[in-house]
């Protein structure tokens, strides 16, 4: 069949980093009428998106700023059009044929995902945008993991922490991402005796993930707390100094 010809080529694209041709493959994969992937084909999805998708962001990271004003307009738009590719190929044909939660959590994940590495590399209106749409998405996706998937479930894990660093990061509102982040971390310790060996050690190096994550981000929190007093501080003894102080025109 054409489909597990697809298949095998998109896992020996993979094997050797030819992320575009493994997501050609998997494109056809995707596009087969009325079949839902399994877990085994949707992890080849996620890593040929994944790999696609970094292959443009890595290069961006380590620009300087000559390089930046050169060339990275030719990189930001092959992101741009991989991430658009990606969420045109999830609307169309992987959603439509998704019946399992697993699957439409995932695939709303990346479409989120991608929305936000959109936003990263547009103009200030734009990303304002683009923000809007992708926690849209993670909301919605965060409501439907929360309703449908195990609480431990490393889908959901990964989710939690996704969500929360976008929080963080993107959206800027620390306050929201601790709070997402400390109840998914709660839940998942407290439900992951129950899973299965097969996904235990998944879920624990998620876990450990956010852990650190919020650890880094209570830190911060403090440091911020303290630099305000500390601002605070300074100011008063400024103003009490003027205050006291005596002025004479001559």
């Amino acid at each position: 069949m054409m489909r597990d010809h697809s298949l095998y080529m998109a896992k020996l694209s993979g094997q050797y980093n030819k992320f575009q041709e493994m997501m050609e493959y998997m494109r056809e994969v995707v596009k087969y009428p009325g079949v839902e992937l399994n877990s085994e084909e949707r992890i080849l999805f996620n890593f040929a998106c994944k790999n696609l998708i970094n292959s443009c962001r890595e290069p961006l990271a380590r620009m300087t700023e000559h390089l930046i004003s050169d060339y990275n307009w030719k990189i930001t738009n092959k992101l741009s059009i991989i991430c658009n590719d990606i969420i045109k190929l999830i609307d169309n044909f992987c959603l439509p044929t998704s019946f399992s939660v697993e699957n439409i959590v995932n695939y709303n994940q990346i479409k989120g995902d991608c929305r936000k590495y959109l936003a990263e590399i547009r103009s200030k209106h734009e990303h304002y945008v683009i923000d809007v749409e992708a926690a849209h998405i993670y909301y919605l996706n965060a409501y439907t993991a929360s309703k449908d998937l195990h609480g431990a479930d490393p889908m959901r894990i990964a989710l939690a922490l996704n969500f929360s660093n976008f929080y963080y990061i993107f959206l800027r509102t620390p306050k929201d991402a601790l709070a997402l982040a400390k109840v998914e971390y709660e839940q998942g310790m407290e439900k992951i005796d129950e899973l299965p060996d097969s996904l235990y050690k998944e879920t624990t190096s998620l876990l450990q993930k956010i852990r650190k994550q919020v650890c880094e981000w209570e830190q911060q929190a403090q440091l911020d707390l303290k630099a305000r007093i500390n601002q605070a501080a300074s100011r008063t003894i400024i103003s009490k100094s003027l205050t006291s102080s005596s002025f004479s025109i001559m």
